[in-house]
């Protein structure tokens, strides 16, 4: 795989970026955080000083293959423009469907955006003909949307075959600390909290490969608690997840990975339980880690040199329930060892606790696809850049 910064701009003039701009915002349309837009500033900005003028491609939100008013970049490109600290030209839907890229040829600013990727049904069909649409007027491509990359999209997959491409400063940020995590023969501990054991079913198989020690928090860890005869009474769980829980062990004996689950839980009425009290107590729900559970995972994290934690470990909709979550986020801010963070609502937990992202050694945006990316299999957008 080719490095952006190894790249001869001599004769590259006209530059396309996969960025993901798919921001949440509120009902007036107002970003209400910008982190995924201020983490392809860098490869913009990198871009942009090699005099290349610039044209950006995104999805937002999932559009039916068509122009959806609601999920239009015109209302958010001039909080890109403010963001990025860039005036940016939008690409109509209209007139990409009927001049192609002519506005993006003709326009006298640096960096233009073409609409929603996703209204065009070129994009999720991964088509050739569309690729090409696009790939004639440029003479570089970048995927900086590492987080839309276990997609077989064309602006993700197609895209990036059919010309010279290469990942974007953070796209391989994203690579190297992956790779660390599933590669490095330093002491690894992993925390994976969460709700569904089925939607992390692969990452824990590849993870007890890898890792010395698996902490399992969250509703998912209801699922394991039960599968070891413990009582959780009305606890969420989910359906059928006894012969994944099985698997999980398995495997985890064959490679010397050691499983953990909480030590003890605060349940719905806000009491602390250890896990031994619990076949006293009727009719509970448990929501949260408690105070031997965080000591348990202190002790753990001193004992490790890598650290991954994905998914909260208690119900961190609710303040009172937050707690476990929010301690975690310090002590692993504390820590000297490298830690990588991944998935929303992890990031949900950071901010609760209101701590700087710089504290850990890599944080990233990328949700589904940074645990599609710990399996065994490459993405479709690292496959597409990997080709000679």
């Amino acid at each position: 795989m080719n490095n952006l910064t190894s790249i001869n701009f001599t004769n590259i003039k006209k530059v396309g970026i996969r960025v993901d701009f798919n921001v949440p915002i509120d009902e007036n349309f107002i970003i209400t955080d910008d982190t995924r837009l201020q983490r392809a500033r860098e490869t913009i900005e990198f871009v942009k000083n090699q005099g290349c003028k610039i044209l950006l491609i995104s999805h937002f939100g999932r559009p039916n293959e068509t122009f959806e008013d609601k999920l239009s970049f015109h209302h958010l490109i001039d909080q890109f423009s403010d963001v990025l600290g860039l005036k940016i030209n939008l690409i109509t839907y209209e007139n990409f469907l009927k001049d192609g890229l002519r506005d993006f040829i003709n326009s006298n600013q640096i960096c233009n955006l073409l609409e929603n990727i996703r209204f065009f049904s070129g994009e999720k069909k991964n088509d050739k003909n569309f690729s090409r649409k696009i790939t004639e007027h440029l003479d570089l491509y970048i995927n900086e949307a590492f987080s839309a990359s276990h997609r077989s999209h064309a602006s993700v997959n197609q895209i990036p075959k059919d010309m010279n491409s290469v990942p974007g400063l953070n796209f391989n940020k994203e690579i190297l600390a992956i790779n660390e995590i599933k590669n490095s023969s330093k002491r690894k501990l992993a925390i994976i909290g969460g709700s569904k054991v089925s939607t992390k079913i692969k990452t824990l198989l590849s993870l007890t490969k890898s890792c010395t020690n698996i902490f399992i928090g969250g509703a998912m860890a209801n699922n394991f608690l039960k599968f070891q005869g413990i009582p959780v009474s009305d606890s969420l769980l989910e359906d059928g997840s006894e012969k994944m829980i099985k698997e999980i062990y398995s495997l985890s004996n064959e490679t010397k990975c050691e499983i953990h689950l909480p030590l003890d839980v605060l349940i719905d009425n806000k009491k602390s339980l250890s896990i031994d009290q619990l076949s006293s107590v009727d009719n509970f729900k448990i929501y949260d880690l408690s105070i031997d559970s965080i000591k348990l995972l202190n002790t753990l994290i001193s004992r490790s040199e890598i650290i991954l934690w994905n998914g909260p470990v208690g119900m961190i909709e609710e303040p009172a329930f937050a707690k476990g979550s929010i301690k975690l986020a310090n002590l692993l801010a504390e820590t000297s060892h490298e830690v990588v963070i991944g998935g929303g609502d992890t990031l949900l937990a950071i901010n609760l606790a209101n701590i700087s992202f710089d504290k850990y050694h890599f944080v990233s945006t990328a949700g589904g696809a940074f645990l599609e990316a710990l399996e065994d299999e490459d993405l479709p957008g690292v496959k597409a850049l990997s080709q000679d």
